[in-house]
């Protein structure tokens, strides 16, 4: 008798379904133990970490340029993070001080010295920032492989069978040495959709799940499994006729994309003409070239916080800053990117900032207030934004905005800053556009005092939902109660746009409302002329603005804003989605 299927859930990273048998990779580690040397030995032991350093530089190289031939020169550059890494000169001088002051060997001294920039990353209370540290463990079991001549946990480029890889995790050298020809999906235990084996799954276009928790224990070696990367599902068991159906989904959808990718110069107009600028959220220079791919009219929320992450232990300094948005601005043109000031505190914590715990750190000492705290640290960033304003269309927008008095203290800065490059004689930009994070209630209470003061408005829905509504998404005792189309969300949107319009400043939506179709209609029906989300939700988005009214889209938001619940809201999108819109010529799908 066949055994019931089973669906296990977790974060898709990269889209695509996979239909195929489980390679259950088991987890290996290097056994390190402390060894005391004699007096004589210390010198030696440099020695022999030194050429481990080397041979590990020349695998990486190696595999840079294999990544850079296969999917192209941005996604190389995850390993030429890796690389810095390893030529860090403050990580090779406290190795070898630490073999000579304690006489240990290599492998221990290394471990030990590696571990104090990993815990940096590990005591981030984002889980997604907390991923950037699988670079350095990356490097770390490289290094410790060259010194103890283990072979590294996998070779995936010698498959000769199609499998799903599935695994309790995958660091971005085992991602990077797939078998493109065999490899047809990824299922993993741990990470999210920011790390970096993320990303090169998708750069390589292979279907992969993150998060999925305790995957790799519960799936069977050579198990039948069906893996949906949109979804972040992964099936276990799939009966004949279940298989049947989600090949046939599989068809379906790769003509669906084909369809979308078709979309890709069109412009996003409604169908009297009406223009919205659909833009990408980044956290990496290199997806530049992803959002361009997908359409994206720009940037239009750099998240600067992994270039903190980067560096850590260290903060970044003015030429960090520099070099990584003058690549971005320059990769973006002829559009514009728009850059978020630091946006970390509060939950999560950066080491080299050091504060005391707080009670509520949601609520505390985070974004705008941590750079006003920290305002050295802010200068270093704007010092950065401004020049690299000098080589393309560069905005900066400050996050976590209060109010007016908030503001003003920022803007002083800011000005101080553009002054002193001025005096200096320093290339840059003193006309760079400067914009807020419309995130928290009171910002959008006063918004029409704000819009005097700033360029631009971008809403930050996540965030704002969270603050309006006293929920915490993550939270599923209460998860429910995370509801964007809930009446004071959609009031305080209406309230944002109209004090907007009425100084003539562009309102955009940078939380996830904005790459849901039946959310996007209903901010388009709000005022919002701009839509940035993730690079992979633009095509459909675009297809639904294109088969839009402004009419109908603001009619769809007038009668919202009169019901009473974000139940009565939803039956009301999905009752006016199903039925045909004017002027398209067809029916439009609810949102399932």
């Amino acid at each position: 008798m066949e055994s019931a299927s089973e669906t296990l859930r977790g974060t898709g990273v990269s889209p695509g379904i996979a239909i195929g048998r489980a390679l259950v990779l088991e987890s290996s580690s290097i056994s390190l133990f402390r060894l005391d040397l004699d007096p004589d030995g210390a010198e030696r032991e440099v020695t022999r970490f030194q050429r481990a350093i080397k041979r590990a530089w020349r695998q990486l190289r190696d595999l840079r340029d294999r990544v850079r031939r296969e999917a192209g020169e941005a996604y190389a550059r995850v390993f030429e993070a890796q690389i810095l890494i390893l030529r860090d000169r403050h990580l090779h001088r406290e190795t070898a001080s630490l073999i000579r002051r304690e006489r240990v060997n290599a492998e221990w001294a290394f471990h030990t010295v590696v571990g104090r920039y990993t815990r940096v990353f590990a005591h981030l209370g984002d889980p997604d920032l907390r991923e950037r540290g699988t670079d350095i463990e990356d490097v770390a079991v490289r290094v410790l492989a060259a010194l103890t001549g283990s072979v590294r946990r996998h070779d995936l480029s010698e498959l000769t069978d199609d499998v799903i890889v599935v695994s309790s995790e995958l660091s971005p050298s085992d991602a990077a040495g797939l078998n493109r020809d065999h490899v047809i999906g990824l299922a993993i235990d741990g990470g999210g959709p920011t790390s970096h084996t993320a990303i090169i799954a998708s750069a390589l276009d292979i279907p992969a799940v993150t998060g999925l928790r305790d995957a790799s224990s519960r799936v069977r070696p050579g198990e039948m499994v069906i893996l949906d990367g949109a979804s972040g599902t992964l099936l276990r068991g799939p009966g004949e006729e279940e298989i049947a159906s989600w090949r046939a989904r599989r068809n379906r959808q790769a003509q669906r994309e084909l369809d979308l990718m078709l979309l890709r110069e069109q412009p996003a107009v409604t169908l009297e003409g009406v223009r919205i600028r659909l833009l990408a959220n980044i956290e990496l220079p290199d997806e530049v070239a992803t959002a361009r791919r997908y359409g994206a009219e720009g940037v239009g929320l750099y998240r600067s916080e992994f270039l903190y992450l980067r560096q850590a232990p260290r903060l970044p300094d003015e030429e960090d800053h520099y070099g990584a948005y003058r690549a971005l601005a320059e990769g973006a043109l002829p559009h514009a990117v728009v850059i978020r000031t630091l946006d970390l505190g509060g939950e999560k914590r950066f080491a080299a900032l050091p504060e005391r715990r707080e009670t509520n750190p949601v609520l505390g000492l985070r974004a705008i207030r941590l750079c006003l705290r920290h305002e050295e640290v802010f200068r270093a960033q704007l010092r950065g934004i401004f020049r690299a304003g000098a080589h393309g269309k560069v905005r900066m927008m400050l996050p976590m905005v209060s109010g007016l008095t908030e503001l003003r203290r920022a803007k002083a800065v800011i000005g101080a800053v553009r002054d002193e490059l001025a005096r200096e004689r320093v290339p840059f930009d003193p006309d760079v556009p400067l914009g807020i994070m419309i995130e928290v209630p009171s910002a959008a209470l006063v918004a029409e005092h704000l819009a005097d003061e700033v360029d631009f408005f971008s809403i930050g829905t996540n965030d704002l939902i969270q603050y309006v509504l006293a929920i915490d998404r993550g939270n599923e005792d209460v998860s429910y109660l995370y509801q964007p189309l809930h009446p004071a969300i959609l009031a305080l949107v209406r309230r944002v746009t109209e004090a907007a319009a009425r100084r003539g400043l562009p309102v955009a939506v940078c939380g996830e409302m904005a790459a849901r179709p039946r959310s996007a209609m209903m901010l388009i029906g709000l005022g919002v002329t701009e839509l940035s989300m993730s690079p992979s939700a633009i095509p459909e988005i675009k297809q639904m603005i294109r088969g839009l009214t402004m009419r109908e889209a603001r009619e769809l938001a007038e009668e919202a804003l009169a019901l009473d619940s974000a139940e009565a809201i939803e039956e009301l999108v999905s009752r006016r989605l199903a039925v045909p819109a004017v002027g398209s010529g067809g029916r439009r799908e609810a949102e399932g």
